[in-house]
């Protein structure tokens, strides 16, 4: 999943049944794995990156995903408008933040995505909107972007924001300047900052702490590495301040985290 951050008018569903990496959407920023399931309005930017490891010849290390794309008047232009479907409308609104679907219906959304893959004609468009009528339904779901994210970003300067993501992706681990990252899409350091806050709704130093953490999270499941091993592996050199933006962003220590992966 190598995907630039991007953005589209069309409506997506998708599920990544096997594949892990950081997650962007809107101004949300987290660790993905297996699983993963999302409902997203229009014009919402958003991107799946892989890990590095995912590039690096593993073929234990695959990804498969279905992907759903359709345009909120694909049935006609008042269809969704109808009072039948008040509750799909209201959907489309709240993925206008991005939709995590967790929970009990995981399971059975998930293998609906699956049935409109595999059908076509009539059946395809009734599985479609089953489909939809569940996910609209769904109880355990978690908004991802705040809901005064601002969609006006225009495709230059989404490709601006592409190359600086990508740049702290792949140097988190290495100590990362302002002036740095300004100077990669030529600007100055002051424009830069205000820049990133008004498109991200982050400061620079938010965003690579939600990329540092959530790659920390990840290495939480090594049980071999202390927690030091993995503050300094994420590019801090500070454990109290890796401590301190661990709890800040996921909201318990490094060490209870640790002890929920393992009750799991």
């Amino acid at each position: 999943m190598d995907y630039p951050l991007h953005y589209h008018p069309e409506y997506e569903i998708i599920f990544v049944e096997k594949s892990k990496g950081l997650r962007i959407m809107g101004n949300h920023v987290d660790q993905f794995s297996d699983g993963d399931l999302a409902f997203i309005s229009s014009y919402l930017p958003h991107v799946w990156k892989n890990d590095k490891e995912y590039y690096e010849g593993n073929k234990e290390l695959y990804v498969d995903v279905y992907v759903i794309h359709f345009l909120e008047d694909c049935f006609g232009k008042d269809f969704f408008k109808l009072p039948e479907l008040n509750h799909i409308a209201q959907l489309f609104e709240l993925g206008r933040q991005g939709i995590s679907i967790l929970g009990k219906e995981h399971s059975k959304i998930s293998q609906m995505i699956k049935a409109v893959y595999h059908s076509n004609g009539y059946e395809r468009l009734i599985n479609f909107l089953n489909l939809l009528d569940t996910i609209a339904t769904a109880k355990d779901i978690k908004l991802l972007s705040t809901p005064l994210y601002v969609q006006n970003i225009n495709k230059i300067e989404t490709d601006r924001l592409n190359i600086v993501i990508d740049f702290m992706m792949k140097n988190y681990r290495d100590d990362i300047y302002l002036d740095q990252l300004a100077a990669i899409i030529n600007m100055n350091k002051a424009s830069f900052c205000r820049y990133f806050k008004t498109r991200t709704h982050k400061t620079c130093t938010e965003f690579l702490n939600e990329i540092r953490i959530s790659q920390a999270c990840k290495l939480l499941l090594n049980k071999s590495l202390s927690i030091s091993e993995i503050c300094y592996k994420v590019g801090y050199n500070n454990i109290s301040y890796f401590n301190r933006q661990f709890k800040k962003i996921t909201r318990m220590s490094a060490k209870m985290y640790r002890k929920q992966l393992v009750s799991i």
